[in-house]
């Protein structure tokens, strides 16, 4: 159990590190986060299970609501994409996704435009 709960505390910390390094380059907002997760644990390791477990679930709460609203958002674009996978399918093709045949999507870093691929 010690170390399910050890990797389980450093797996979350690093997720909330990188999204806070994507969010905002700000040394004082990870320095802030970093402070902030090591008065948790502390404060974790010395109150009343109860209200451990209460905070862990008021906070799992936030979580669903933030990813909820990312999925909204997200939701276009995803539809957008399948629709795209579904023609190509329908066609008889390979389905390969360009980023310019995706309406609405921008700042995308990993796929290519239809044009830039050689034959």
């Amino acid at each position: 159990i010690l170390l399910f709960a050890f990797s389980t505390l450093i797996g979350n910390y690093y997720y909330g590190e990188t999204n806070i390094e994507f969010l905002n380059s700000n040394k004082k907002v990870l320095l802030i986060y970093r402070y902030s997760v090591l008065a948790m644990i502390i404060f974790g390791s010395v109150a009343k299970v109860q209200l451990v477990w209460d905070l862990a679930d008021l906070f799992m709460g936030f979580m669903v609501i933030v990813n909820l609203i990312a999925i909204l958002l997200l939701s276009k674009v995803a539809f957008a994409a399948l629709q795209d996978y579904k023609r190509q399918k329908r066609a008889g093709k390979d389905p390969v996704f360009y980023k310019d045949s995706i309406v609405g999507l921008e700042n995308v870093e990993c796929w290519d435009n239809s044009s830039e691929i050689k034959t």
